[in-house]
C-alpha cells in the first residue's frame, strides 16, 4: 500500500526517485498512517533503496543488504542488487522456517534437524504432510517489492526485487514503479514519454506528476519526497522545489507544462 517510483534521465546519468509516506498495518489492526519516516533509502552516495510492502521484514532485507555492502562507498549497482536478492532470499527463507516448517512439525524434527536429518528424511513415511509443507513454502510470500536505484561507470540503473526472490532489470525502459500505484505511475510515465533521454527537469515533473497520478489507489498517501541520485551523490529536493513542482502540476491542468515553467525547476536544482 505505497507507490515508490524511479527513472533514468539526462542519458543515462541520472536518476529520479519518488515515493509517499504512507504505512499500512495489517489486520487486526487495519490502519493506514502518514509519518515523517521516509522511504528513500541512503545505501550509498549514488545508490537508494525505496521499500513497498511489509516494512517490517523490508528493514530485516535492508539491514542485511547494508552488512553484505559493508559501507562500500561506490559499489557497482549491479553488486547492491545482488546484495538486495541475497539478502531478500535469506529472510524469506528464514520466515519459512519460522511460520511454516517449526509450527507444522514441531520440536521432535528440531532435534532429528541436529543430528543431521532433512525435511525429505524426516517425512519420508509422511509424503502427503510433505507435499503440503512443500507446497506452503513455494507460495509463501514475504510480500515486499524493493527497487534499487543508482549509478556508477556504466550509468544509471534500475533493478526490482520481488517475490519470490527475483531481479529484473529496468535500464532498457528507463523507469519502474512498485506498490499499490504502481500500476498508475507506470502509465503515466509511458503517456507522458518518459525515456532515459529525458531531461532533469522533465523527469522531476514526471515523476512528480506520476505520484500524483498514483494518489488515486488505495493506500497511497500525499506527502512526497524526491531525491536526485548522479554520478557523485544522492541529493534530497527541497521543499523549495516539491511547492514549485505542485504548483506548476495544478497551473497545467493536466497538460504538458511550458518550457518556461519548468525554468523554475531547472533554477532550484541547479
Amino acid at each position: 500500500m505505497t507507490v515508490c517510483i524511479a527513472a533514468v534521465c539526462e542519458n543515462g546519468s541520472k536518476i529520479v526517485v519518488a515515493s509517499d509516506r504512507m504505512f499500512s498495518a495489517p489486520a487486526p489492526l487495519s490502519l493506514q498512517f502518514e509519518t515523517d519516516e521516509k522511504k528513500i533509502e541512503i545505501l550509498s552516495p549514488t545508490c537508494v533503496t525505496l521499500i513497498a510492502g511489509n516494512s517490517a521484514l523490508a528493514t530485516e532485507i535492508i539491514r542485511a543488504t547494508k552488512t553484505i555492502l559493508a559501507g562500500a562507498h561506490n559499489p557497482l549497482v549491479e553488486s547492491v542488487a545482488k546484495a538486495m536478492h541475497d539478502s531478500y532470499t535469506e529472510v524469506r527463507l528464514a520466515k519459512v522456517r519460522e511460520f511454516i516448517i517449526i509450527p507444522n512439525l514441531g520440536p521432535d524434527f528440531i532435534r532429528a534437524e541436529q543430528l543431521g536429518v532433512s525435511i525429505p528424511q524426516y517425512l519420508q513415511q509422511q509424503q502427503s504432510l510433505y507435499q503440503q509443507l512443500v507446497t506452503h513454502m513455494s507460495n509463501f510470500n514475504v510480500g515486499v517489492d524493493i527497487v534499487v536505484a543508482g549509478t556508477d561507470d556504466g550509468g544509471a540503473r534500475i533493478a526490482v526485487i520481488t517475490h519470490p526472490g527475483t531481479t529484473a532489470w529496468f535500464d532498457k525502459l528507463g523507469h519502474a514503479a512498485i506498490g499499490s500505484g504502481g500500476i498508475h505511475a507506470n502509465m503515466r510515465l509511458a503517456l507522458g514519454a518518459q525515456t532515459s533521454h529525458s531531461t532533469l527537469a522533465d523527469t522531476l515533473y514526471r515523476v512528480y506528476e506520476a505520484k500524483r497520478a498514483s494518489e488515486v489507489a488505495p493506500g497511497v498517501g500525499q506527502a512526497t519526497d524526491i531525491v536526485i541520485v548522479d554520478g557523485t551523490r544522492s541529493t534530497e529536493c527541497s521543499r523549495e522545489t516539491l511547492t514549485a513542482l505542485k504548483e506548476i502540476f495544478e497551473e497545467s491542468g493536466g497538460r504538458v507544462p511550458a518550457a518556461a515553467s519548468l525554468e523554475r525547476i531547472v533554477k532550484l536544482v541547479g
